[in-house]
């Protein structure tokens, strides 16, 4: 079954070998390239701390379970300090096409929690394929333009 970037936030984290919850997620920053989840972000700003997705063993409606209390990291390099802030997010960004053309707004984001795996971008009443998926910015998400 499907879940949506909408309906992550404050889900609980909870680490299986101590069985204590670590925090509340905040946002989830995307792969692009492999148009996946690369990690999972706890908190905000400079406390942010961020779990990469093969930490996660279990992802279900009430919380998401990780391997260990360890698996939490702060950002370490410019890239996961603009996704801790949220700069990266796909949510509440304006989507474009790769010929210049205004989309939309990306009002949520289709995944497979088994994997990770990004399954479409809902932008309006419409959901776009996430093989259209090029690019994310700090202004902008890029999709390939549909077909004519």
């Amino acid at each position: 079954m499907s879940e949506r970037f909408t309906a992550v936030p404050g889900r609980r984290v909870v680490s299986r070998t101590s069985a204590e919850e670590l925090g509340n997620l905040s946002h989830v920053v995307v792969d692009v390239k492999r148009r996946q989840v690369a990690s999972l972000v706890l908190g905000k700003g400079r406390k942010a701390l961020l779990i990469d997705w093969d930490q996660v063993s279990g992802f279900g409606p009430d919380a998401v379970m990780v391997a260990h209390d360890t698996a939490l990291h702060p950002a370490g390099d410019d890239r996961e300090h603009a996704a801790a802030d949220g700069k990266l997010d796909l949510t509440g960004k304006r989507a474009l096409s790769d010929m210049g053309n205004d989309l939309g707004t990306i009002t949520d984001v289709v995944f497979d929690p088994d994997t990770g795996a990004i399954e479409s971008l809902v932008i309006g009443d419409l959901e776009q394929p996430a093989a259209s998926l090029l690019a994310v910015g700090s202004f902008a998400v890029i999709l390939r333009a549909p077909a004519e």
